[in-house]
């Protein structure tokens, strides 16, 4: 595996070593200081300070929590000295994969810090005599205990006894507490319980909790947070797989009571996989069962006149005909995948959850023969297809020398031991082979299991999760599809992230989605997913709200009332009882950044909901998809796609970025002269006393005294060197450019304010940058190949008779769209886009409109992020004359309102745009591209181009 420091771990890290630098090690009684003066200067959504000795990090499933805490222990004894450490983990599965994780890290970590750690695990009797001899004795050496729970939370434990070897009256674990070790409780939620808090809370010493979720109960509910990167926020910024669900339902049209108000019964089912709601009054009769008359509804069960009784089901048992439907659409939603992902030298994995070992490995098992007789059938079919002749080769090697297939396996264990012992060994086996299951050399992609269910266990190439079986009912479904959420890799070990990806949304969401396979059973499946992610997040979510998304940005109880009432009348969100939060129906920033209602309410923290709500419009694409509903198929205007194939054609070409005559003596002279011209003024110590108005709602400032100037001088110069490189480090700036910049600084400008420097210098680069990049750069194309989303509207030369909804928007309108848009529907992200949509141009300054169209995904390179524009217009003139007119919509009012880097991008585009219309030297054909605001008309926005 290849390791790589991920921006937000740093991030993570240095908050924590910040918060840390006046903190007592000895005493440690001072961390509620800390963290209040931490809380000053850095913003996080919830500040709960409590008299505890805990530091909290919520970091989501699948971003890396142990490689995190790892990485936190060696900074930790790098920079304050801490030497001794214990892990704890609620079970012995987790138990093993932090080891794991602690021996595949071992020389990443020792090239970082030039030493390694040294592990010690409490499993048995025999496990103490080392903890006992180097990790108690040996107070010098940097090393972790690494324990679950169960080890200490017992009068009776081993570690709860004395020793002989210890020269003293005291336990083992009494000794260990006298060490003032650093802890970390690694999944908390499941670290609650009142015995283990009795024996933990004697260590008495600083400890992180990292998890993905948290308790909800008071006493250990998430506070002191130091770190938050929570579900919402974690896909927002590509570090976690899209989520697809696909509901399968049978014939049977199984019913189920969904809830009982007011003599009124929703009932649901699924029909040929698609969900029926059915809503019936007390005493009206029900259709889809012969007509009986609905009596009653009593604890949970409806009565119905023909005594048939409906329950409101949560656990079930699929029959062999629902286990066989799932197993056949989970080897096709594999093999749709795998060829397209083995070419880009990634391997597919698909996990399966049965309902027991016996399934897998019984005499009979019905679950693993199925599987073998469906995979046999499908691999049959795809090897009769057209395939990669290095792919057809793989599938070859499915089968071993006596013919038996080894695609499969079931990872449990043997007949011995106790349940925590059998978990461990299952997983254990997974996990010693994880680089092993990542080979293309090893045929075993499909994983049967039982326990793989539990926190501890994920892979990265897990591209189909399906259940065969219930949860148990302390299993979540986020902890269900965190076991796949993780980002996957190449088979070098290479983490196919954004950034890999040249930041292509397109090519990233291609690759890294999870395909959820679930029965027509399990009730509200995406409802529940989605409301668990809410309710452990705190960032704006795509399609629900809650009160806590509001409150991360600090807003009161009355603003947040106030605010949502006013939504809900605009009909912009809907409650959902069902779901216990708000539905969004329409973008939210578009609906509220002009409203004075609003700007009244919120005073000023107006433009913080409007920077948060335009940061969350910005990704386009949904977290989580229901592949039955929502994925529904747009139709395409026949009659159009002629002449929208040949644009379409025109401006698909495989593009890359080249670099010509960069001036690079003359920018760093620009960048120098414009710093040394600066004027920093000297940071102060001030005292401010605020009052808050309850009357008005207002805060006012009663006193503002400034204390002193702060001297920087003498510490700065001791450090500068190590800030510079740091800094060129975290903006990613080539070192020896950087280099040639420092030599030529005004250094005093650093003196009255290091980070003001910084900042400004840091501006002033990309801004340089931008400017010369702008002047040097241009586009290389390949005539001949398509770009990767030409294949969004074209498959095998033909244009498509429909396009997925996601590709196009996240919001559908129910009003017509203009004659001449190319889709039968109105999808948009945003309400400029509705707008265009429906416009019905027919004639430009005496241009015919032929055909319009939003662009799915069209991905254009910039040194920035990937742009992808709107819209484009197929226009012709009497002559004959075409113009392919791109358009960039913007709902702004003018253009200095557009965010900086959304202008560089568009700057770009511009340049791209030119350069094409160039290279394909057509008299007959001219690429243009303009930016559309909120209020220009399309023939200013045309005219405005053309001249």
């Amino acid at each position: 595996m290849i390791f790589e420091k991920q921006e937000y771990q740093e991030k993570c890290i240095n908050n924590i070593i910040e918060l840390l630098k006046d903190f007592d090690f000895k005493k440690q009684d001072n961390l509620k200081q800390c963290l209040q003066n931490f809380y000053k200067t850095t913003h996080l959504p919830i500040q709960n300070i409590k008299d505890k000795l805990n530091l909290d990090i919520l970091m989501e499933t699948g971003t890396g929590k142990t490689f995190t805490y790892i990485n936190l222990i060696f900074e930790l004894n790098k920079v304050y000295k801490q030497n001794k450490f214990i892990i704890f983990v609620p079970r012995k599965a987790i138990l093993e994969s932090v080891k794991q994780n602690l021996e595949l890290t071992k020389e990443y970590f020792k090239t970082q810090y030039q030493k390694y750690i040294k592990a010690y695990f409490y499993t048995d009797t025999k496990s103490q005599s080392a903890i006992i001899n180097n990790y108690i004795k040996n107070q010098d050496e940097l090393s972790v205990l690494v324990l679950t729970n169960s080890a200490i939370d017992k009068k009776g434990n081993i570690l709860n006894k004395n020793n002989e070897s210890l020269f003293n009256s005291k336990s083992v674990f009494e000794n260990i507490i006298d060490l003032k070790p650093i802890s970390i409780i690694d999944e908390p939620h499941l670290l609650k319980g009142k015995a283990f808090n009795e024996y933990f809370s004697k260590l008495n010493s600083l400890y992180f909790r990292f998890g993905a979720t948290f308790p909800q109960e008071k006493e250990y509910e998430l506070s002191n947070i130091i770190y938050c990167l929570d579900s919402i926020s974690a896909f927002k910024e590509y570090l976690v797989k899209q989520v697809k669900v696909n509901t399968l339902g049978t014939q049977n049209k199984n019913i189920f009571l969904k809830e009982y108000k007011k003599d009124l019964a929703t009932f649901t089912y699924f029909s040929n996989g698609m969900e029926q709601e059915i809503k019936i009054k007390k005493g009206d009769s029900c259709k889809i069962l012969n007509n009986a008359i609905l009596k009653n509804v009593k604890d949970n069960k409806a009565y119905f006149d023909d005594e048939t009784i409906i329950e409101k089901k949560e656990n079930y048992v699929l029959n062999e005909d629902e286990i066989t439907e799932l197993l056949e659409q989970a080897i096709d939603l594999h093999f749709k995948k795998e060829e397209e992902l083995f070419k880009q030298n990634i391997k597919a994995l698909s996990l399966f959850f049965i309902p027991s070992i016996l399934d897998f490995r019984g005499d009979n098992p019905f679950i693993k023969n199925k599987f073998e007789e469906l995979y046999k059938t499908k691999r049959k079919q795809i090897l009769k297809t057209e395939l990669d002749k290095s792919y057809r080769q793989y599938l070859e090697k499915d089968f071993d020398e006596n013919g038996n297939l080894k695609v499969h396996q079931g990872y449990f264990s043997g007949d011995k031991g106790n349940a925590d012992e059998k978990e461990a060994y299952g997983v254990k086996l997974i996990l010693e082979d994880k680089e092993k299951l990542l080979s293309f050399d090893t045929s075993l992609r499909f994983i049967f299991s039982v326990w793989a269910l539990q926190e501890g266990w994920d892979n990265p190439n897990i591209f189909t999760l399906t259940k065969l079986s219930n949860s148990s009912s302390q299993i979540s479904i986020h902890q269900q599809v965190g076991r796949g959420l993780r980002l996957c890799v190449n088979d070098k070990g290479k983490r196919i992230t954004h950034s890999y990806l040249n930041f292509d949304d397109a090519k990233f969401y291609d690759i890294n989605y999870l395909d959820i396979l679930v029965s027509s059973r399990e009730l509200n499946y995406i409802e529940n997913l989605q409301k668990e992610i809410s309710n452990s997040s705190f960032a704006f979510n795509e399609n629900s709200l809650n009160s806590l998304s509001f409150k991360s940005i600090d807003l009161n109880e009355h603003q947040i009332h106030r605010i949502i009432v006013l939504l809900e009348d605009k009909k912009i969100i809907q409650f959902s009882e069902e779901e216990n939060n708000y539905i969004i129906l329409k973008p939210l920033y578009d609906n509220i950044k002009d409203d004075e209602k609003a700007k009244q309410i919120l005073g000023d923290k107006f433009e913080t909901l409007l920077k948060a709500l335009n940061e969350n419009s910005q990704n386009k694409y949904k977290q989580i998809i229901n592949a039955n509903k929502e994925n529904n198929k747009i139709k395409i205007k026949p009659d159009l796609t002629k002449d929208f194939k040949e644009l379409w054609e025109s401006i698909n070409k495989k593009a890359s970025i080249v670099y010509k005559n960069i001036k690079e003596k003359e920018l760093i002279e620009k960048i120098v002269k414009e710093f040394n011209a600066l004027k920093i003024e000297k940071e102060v110590l001030y005292f401010e006393k605020k009052v808050f108005n309850a009357q008005e709602n207002t805060i006012i400032t009663e006193e503002f005294n400034i204390l002193k100037e702060i001297d920087y001088k003498a510490s700065l110069y001791k450090d500068i060197h190590d800030l510079f490189l740091n800094f060129c480090k975290n903006e990613k700036f080539p070192l020896q450019f950087l280099l040639k910049i420092y030599e030529k600084l005004d250094k005093t400008k650093f003196e009255n304010s290091p980070k003001k420097a910084f900042d400004n210098l840091k501006n002033i680069i990309k801004n340089k940058l931008h400017h010369n990049l702008l002047q040097c750069l241009s586009y290389e194309f390949s005539l001949n190949i398509f770009s990767s989303s030409y294949e969004n509207l074209v498959e095998n030369g033909e244009f498509r008779k429909s396009i997925d909804m996601q590709k196009l928007g996240r919001y559908i309108d129910d009003e017509k769209p203009a004659k001449n848009y190319l889709y039968e529907s109105v999808v948009y992200d945003s309400n400029i886009e509705k707008e265009i949509i429906k416009e019905n141009n027919e004639n430009i300054n005496k241009k015919t409109i032929k055909v319009f169209a939003k662009l799915p995904k069209l991905s254009i390179p910039t040194p920035y992020k990937n742009y992808e524009p709107d819209f484009a217009y197929f226009l012709e003139d009497d002559k004959g004359k075409k113009i392919f007119f791109i358009c960039e919509s913007k709902g702004y009012n003018n253009e200095s309102e557009i965010p900086q880097d959304e202008r560089k991008k568009i700057d770009y585009a511009k340049v791209f745009f030119k350069n094409l219309n160039n290279i394909l030297k057509n008299e007959n054909i001219d690429i243009i591209f303009n930016t559309r605001i909120n209020k220009q008309k399309l023939i200013e926005c045309i005219k405005e181009i053309l001249q």
